[in-house]
């Protein structure tokens, strides 16, 4: 059934046991969204965003690679500036950009030296498939910093990936959990796309779709249109 492998590869043998391993992003769905009702005050016709498939599917997508281990976010001399302080004092687990690598036009925002999470695991995937590295999806209480998104050709490139990411608030200094999700990994297939637009009727089978839809309340994108997306 899983024809398609993807290996998260610890470089250091002393250090892998007690690693924060990555893992199927189902399991790093966040506690507010796992507590919260499925209707507003038990109002069959007033369903919550935990019934939205999409939204679901996002959350659950692809694997999480959690941090390491603490890391102290603290305010630098200027407002561009910060300074990431790790647990482990003599580790790797922290790098920076310089602000001149950035466009200009990013100077305003709020961290505009780029950090960098060095990141412990090396990721293959199979023969013909890349990996998108992005912010944890959805994941909308963790706003005070952003990974920026990349993609690599992970069948290839069997080294190490780190992952920038830039402040996106002025709060005060903070604390990240080790275990805590660091960035979401989606891996895929690379294929050749081509783009067409233009108009094309495609009224009787829309009408067909929307019928369907609008004579169910609820569940019914995930009972008529979706199909199940495997992460083990």
């Amino acid at each position: 059934m899983f024809s398609n492998k993807i290996e998260f590869i610890h470089y250091d043998s002393y250090k892998e046991p007690v690693a924060a391993a990555p893992r199927p992003s189902k399991y790093f769905i966040p506690k507010e969204f796992k507590k919260l009702e499925n209707f507003l005050q038990g109002d069959l016709e007033k369903i919550t965003v935990k019934k939205c498939i999409p939204f679901l599917d996002a959350y659950t997508f692809g694997y999480i690679i959690p941090f390491d281990q603490d890391y102290i976010i603290k305010p630098g001399k200027t407002k561009e500036d910060f300074e990431v302080i790790p647990a482990e004092r003599l580790g790797k687990g922290f790098d920076s950009h310089s602000n001149a690598q950035l466009p200009p036009e990013w100077k305003g925002m709020v961290g505009h030296r780029a950090g960098k999470f060095r990141n412990q695991w090396i990721i293959k995937t199979a023969p013909g498939y890349s990996c998108l590295f992005v912010h944890p999806l959805n994941h909308l209480l963790e706003d005070r910093f952003k990974i920026l998104a990349g993609v690599v050709d992970t069948d290839t490139y069997l080294s190490i990936i780190n992952f920038p990411f830039t402040l996106t608030t002025k709060t005060e200094q903070f604390l990240l959990k080790k275990g805590d999700p660091m960035v979401q990994v989606i891996p895929f297939k690379r294929e050749a796309w081509k783009m067409w637009k233009g108009f094309k009727n495609l009224k009787g089978k829309n009408i067909m779709i929307e019928n369907n839809l609008w004579s169910h309340w609820y569940d019914k994108y995930k009972n008529l249109f979706w199909r199940k997306k495997s992460f083990k």
